[in-house]
């Protein structure tokens, strides 16, 4: 015989869905983290030789020596505003791992109450066939 369908089957579709979107959300913000720490890593390259630049020339004019200064001062300012941004894609990750761990616990816990009431109606359909076996056995021992 088959077992009916426990009323858990719509929610676990939901519990499903909701994890499958919480996953590409948090690829999605992967992408977006790894995007910003490649853009950090340029400009500390540029900024690490714009430094080296700056350090290896002689002699300069003063308004030259400013206007590296004022560059290195600008490349300085965005590495740390980049390096606020990979922070912030960093928390944000984690914050939605937390999120997917969560709802994927709330999807086992599901699937195991399905399980379960499954299990449940296994056995009574087991015990409902063995009691009709049991009366038509005792029937034909009667003579029946």
């Amino acid at each position: 015989m088959q077992v009916a369908k426990t009323g858990l089957q719509t929610v676990l579709k939901v519990k499903e869905f909701q994890e499958k979107s919480t996953q590409r959300e948090l690829a999605a913000i992967k992408v977006h983290r790894e995007a910003e720490e490649g853009k950090l890593g340029e400009l500390e390259q540029s900024h690490n030789s714009a430094m080296t630049e700056a350090g290896s020339v002689v002699r300069t004019r003063a308004g030259d020596m400013q206007t590296a200064r004022a560059f290195i001062s600008s490349l300085a300012r965005q590495v740390e505003c980049q390096g606020e941004r990979v922070e912030a894609a960093k928390q944000q990750e984690d914050v939605k791992r937390g999120e997917l761990v969560e709802r994927a616990k709330s999807r086992q816990i599901v699937e195991k109450l399905d399980t379960r009431r499954r299990e449940q109606a296994e056995k009574e359909i087991d015990r409902k066939a063995q009691r009709v076996i049991d009366v038509l056995a005792q029937r034909m021992k009667m003579g029946f």
